[in-house]
């Protein structure tokens, strides 16, 4: 027994070890615009995977590990050179505090001029006004008005990064917890990248667990039916229900309704920070319709959309809300390391031209997922759909399906975590001069294989995970 403990603790400090070892390896490395600057970070990247690796051999973690490498992997980060779209968050922050809309002026615009800031040439695609949702735009001003500082944003996006960490504790084990806590890709999307998804996986996680606390409790004591369990096996008992019995029941069923208007709530606010929430506030919608009433299934839709709704108002007017600058052409047909729109275009060109047909197949997969009864395994499925049809793909988006592959232990989700790098071969290209925003066909391979092979093969394989 003392030698298997003794085990553990050898593979848990390695594992971290080489966590920590490689984020100190990667720290210099992250000015993609040097040549030099992604093989180095390859090279950081691997040593954080091996660690990574190597903690799923780890059947238990003590707490004070699990946070320590937790935090003092985003710390280290924190200093490195970010992505490229950090510069359009500061500016679009920036601009809201002069009494400026960034939906109704790009970065380029000649009104803003005289306003442009020392790093205002590194904000990328500078003709297109702002695409992200308006809580995300407020979270930029909130920012802002203290200071448009580099690390204060990045704070901001590791803050909600390790809350999402802690939620994932209350609800896994740390050894479980750890898929996403010591994720190289999640470490380096938000704490290195300063990339902002992590705002909206907090309260899509938070969401989740709200939810499936509610469907445990409503399924336990069978609230919305009427007759409990205990006394549905004896149908004449319920005529002697004293009133006190009847009052408390009666407080139940209203706390769990405002469970359910909590989780659409939480859901439209993620909407509000990303719109890909949507079929998410869909499926519980669907099953508050289905679980309980079509008056609840309102609720919850007006629930979900209200956040949008109110962050909304600030940029728009009576006869303009430009929410979405739909004549990019990123927007319309830009592309990037995506896999079904690429295999597509092999046979079919015209799918090459609009990003908007894939929506259909899209919308068919959230049809079928509909028959899931748990906010998880719909998440799940619809970020897997989503990943693998969306023609616009970058590494950090795969984040948004890590939390909910804790429950899982998803091998596709593990594997991704990994390949997802690979991503970093179009930045590469750009430094040494080659203009092309395209994987080859190896890459695009290596990249993808893993992710859809595990995931299928965790799903059809161990089906008797509870979902």
């Amino acid at each position: 027994m003392h030698l298997i403990k003794a085990g553990e603790k050898f593979w848990q400090w390695l594992s971290g070890i080489l966590l920590l070892l490689g984020a100190v390896y990667l720290l210099p490395h992250g000015d993609f615009r040097q040549p030099e600057a992604v093989p180095q970070f390859w090279v950081g990247i691997a040593v954080m995977s091996g660690g990574f690796i190597l903690s799923w051999l780890l059947r238990s973690v003590t707490v004070w590990c699990f946070w320590s490498i937790a935090i003092l992997t985003r710390l280290l980060l924190l200093p490195m050179y970010p992505g490229d779209d950090v510069w359009r968050y500061l500016w679009e922050g920036y601009i809201q505090t002069l009494g400026f809309s960034p939906y109704d002026f790009a970065p380029n615009a000649v009104d803003l001029i005289p306003y442009r800031t020392e790093w205002w040439s590194l904000i990328n695609h500078q003709g297109v006004s702002a695409i992200y949702p308006p809580i995300t735009q407020l979270g930029f001003r909130s920012l802002a008005m203290i200071t448009p500082h580099l690390i204060l944003f990045k704070l901001a996006f590791v803050l909600a990064d390790l809350f999402v960490c802690w939620l994932l504790t209350r609800r896994f084990s740390y050894s479980q917890s750890i898929l996403y806590a010591w994720n190289p890709l999640v470490i380096y999307s938000f704490a290195g990248g300063a990339h902002y998804d992590s705002w909206f996986i907090l309260p899509l996680v938070s969401a989740w667990f709200l939810w499936e606390s509610r469907q445990y409790y409503s399924d336990k004591h069978n609230l919305f039916s009427p007759c409990s369990p205990a006394s549905s096996a004896f149908p004449t008992q319920q005529l002697f229900l004293t009133e006190q019995s009847w009052e408390s029941r009666e407080k139940e069923q209203k706390k769990q309704i405002f469970v359910w208007l909590g989780s659409a709530v939480l859901i439209g606010v993620a909407t509000a920070v990303k719109w890909i929430s949507l079929p998410i506030l869909g499926f519980v919608t669907w099953r508050a319709w289905r679980k309980v009433s079509l008056n609840l299934s309102f609720l919850v839709i007006i629930g979900g959309i209200l956040p949008l709704f109110l962050t909304a108002l600030p940029f728009c007017s009576l006869d303009s809300c430009p929410l979405i600058p739909t004549s990019s052409t990123f927007v319309s047909h830009g592309r990037s390391a995506e896999l079904i729109p690429y295999l597509l275009s092999k046979v079919w060109q015209p799918v090459a031209q609009s990003n908007a047909i894939f929506a259909l197949p899209l919308g068919i997969a959230v049809l079928f997922l509909l028959r899931k009864t748990s906010f998880r395994a719909f998440s799940e499925g619809y970020f897997f759909s989503l990943l693998t049809l969306s023609p616009i793909i970058h590494a950090w988006y795969f984040t948004w399906v890590i939390p909910f592959a804790v429950a899982t232990q998803n091998w596709g989700v593990r594997l991704l975590s990994i390949s997802a790098f690979i991503y970093f071969a179009l930045p590469y290209r750009q430094a040494l001069g080659i203009n092309t925003w395209y994987l080859n066909d190896t890459e695009r391979l290596w990249l993808w294989l893993p992710f859809v092979v595990g995931y299928l093969w965790t799903i059809c394989y161990k089906s008797n995970i509870n979902s």
